[in-house]
Formats: C-alpha cells, sequence, structure tokens
C-alpha cells in the first residue's frame, strides 16, 4: 500500500516541507490562506513566531534591525530579508524566555497573523518591555481539497503533519479521522487539540523534528 502524505501548510511553506518527500504521494491542501493587512509598525526590534510574519515585515518596509525569532528557520528568513536575527530555538515560550534575557531597551513590534498564541506582546509589557502587536495578515481557513478528503476517506494509509492547533481544529471540522489517517503533531499544544485522536509527537517544537517525525511515521507503515 503506497501512503499519502497531506500537507496542510499555507503556501509557501507547505511546498517547502513537501519537497522533503520526492519519493511519496504528496497532496497539498492547505487549510489556512495568508491574507495581507495593512498596517503601520514602527519599531526599532521586531518579534517573529512564523515565516509569515517575515514575508508581511519585508511586505510593510521593515527589513532591518534587530529580530527575536521563535526558530531557526524563521531566524534564517529574517537574517535573509535583512533583520539582525536571533532564533530561540525551539517555542514560544523559549523566544519569551529569550527576549525576557536579553531584556532590549527600546521599542518592540511581534509582527504576527490576526491568531497567534503566547500572548508575547502582552506578556512582554507586563515585564517591563515596551512591545506592540502588529497584525499584518489573516489566516482564513479554506476547505481541504477533494483529493485530500477522498485519500482521508479511503483505506490506503494517510499521513498528515500538523503545526498548529488551530490547523488540527479546521482539521477535524472538516473530516472524520479514521484508523488509515496518522497524525503528526508538531507540539503537545497541537496533540491537545486533537482530543481523542493518537498522533505521533515531534521530539522538538520545530521544523526539522517535524520531518523527522513525518520520516518516522511513513517507515513505520
Amino acid at each position: 500500500m503506497q501512503p499519502t502524505l497531506i500537507i496542510t501548510r499555507p503556501a509557501p511553506d507547505g511546498a517547502t516541507f513537501a519537497a522533503a518527500f520526492p519519493r511519496v504521494r504528496v497532496l497539498l491542501s492547505p487549510l489556512q490562506r495568508i491574507d495581507p493587512v495593512d498596517v503601520d509598525c514602527f519599531a526599532k526590534g521586531v518579534i517573529f513566531t512564523s515565516t509569515n510574519g517575515v514575508a508581511q515585515a519585508e511586505r510593510l518596509g521593515m527589513t532591518s534591525g534587530p529580530a527575536w525569532c521563535v526558530g531557526d528557520r524563521t531566524a534564517q528568513a529574517a537574517q535573509a530579508a535583512g533583520f539582525d536575527a536571533v532564533s530561540a530555538g525551539g517555542d514560544v515560550e523559549d523566544l519569551l524566555k529569550l527576549i525576557l534575557t536579553d531584556c532590549p531597551a527600546f521599542p518592540l513590534a511581534h509582527v504576527r497573523g490576526r491568531d497567534a498564541r503566547g500572548d508575547l506582546a502582552p506578556r512582554l509589557r507586563a515585564a517591563g518591555i515596551d512591545c506592540a502587536d502588529c497584525v499584518a495578515y489573516n489566516q482564513t481557513p479554506v476547505p481541504m481539497t477533494a483529493s485530500a478528503r477522498q485519500a482521508i476517506d479511503g483505506a490506503e494509509p494517510v499521513i498528515i503533519p500538523l503545526f498548529s492547533p488551530r490547523a488540527a481544529a479546521l482539521l477535524l471540522d472538516q473530516v472524520t479521522i479514521k484508523e488509515n489517517v496518522t497524525l503528526v503533531a508538531i507540539s503537545k499544544n497541537v496533540a491537545s487539540a486533537l482530543g481523542q485522536h493518537r498522533s505521533i509527537l515531534a521530539d522538538r517544537p520545530d521544523g526539522p523534528a517535524m520531518l523527522e517525525a513525518t520520516k518516522h511515521a511513513l517507515a513505520t507503515l
């Protein structure tokens, strides 16, 4: 039986993740669409919790200055865009700890989507660090493709990596998870959002760990 890998991440991250599996049948079926929002954002330093935030910062004309990033891939994107970027190498909690340790004395802005977890800006303000929320895009839900639904409803094995609690919720709203489907969660928060459905949990909440967890899921079929 040939497994199908369904990638639910929005473009361009979905295609980037899929490229790591050239010998697997891959279906790109984003559960969300990135819709830019026009916003004024003034700060001497920025915070990024995704590569989407980096892309939107570039769109808004922000391409320099210090940047605190949740993980290595986001930091690489920020560095390429012109920022002096550092990586927390983990999740939002690791990022919060890094910023609190650095304790910048100038205004920051968290460039993010409308749906975000962690309450970074309020928590930083509570700790005495000037930080504004800069909502630069919406994550608009979109229906799964017909081919993705057909694969999930079929009998052949399906693997679905999930990168956020919201993606997990959107998936469960649209389809019924059966025994042929293996879910891969990037974090405990995602696994919790899946409720009763079992999942393979990545060792760390980052892209490389999700690649390894997904490869493990494929190898165990």
